[in-house]
């Protein structure tokens, strides 16, 4: 193997490595498991036929966007609290 197909596929292997660490892209499920399920059970509850983004970690919790058909878009942050139980906050996202 020619020495610049070897720092390619380092390259690439370094990429995907951070991305899983991080949660992006097909990586984010895995990562952030618990998070979905709570996440997933809110807006199946609050928003019928609603979808949200990919879940990202804050300082303080996690955050996602809910997609809402034909209306404004939603903040939603999630916190943990000390007993276990999801804790969360919405805003809604106003469009200019």
């Amino acid at each position: 193997m020619k020495k610049r197909n070897i720092l390619l596929l380092a390259s690439a292997a370094a990429v995907g490595v951070y991305g899983a660490v991080r949660g992006r892209g097909i990586f984010n499920k895995p990562r952030f498991r618990e998070q979905h399920s709570a996440v997933s059970r809110y807006v199946d509850s609050h928003y019928p036929g609603s979808t949200y983004s990919p879940i990202e970690a804050t300082p303080k919790g996690y955050m996602t966007i809910i997609r809402r058909p034909g209306r404004s878009n939603i903040m939603l942050y999630a916190f943990k609290s000390p007993d276990g139980i999801y804790v969360f906050h919405e805003s809604e996202i106003i469009n200019s």
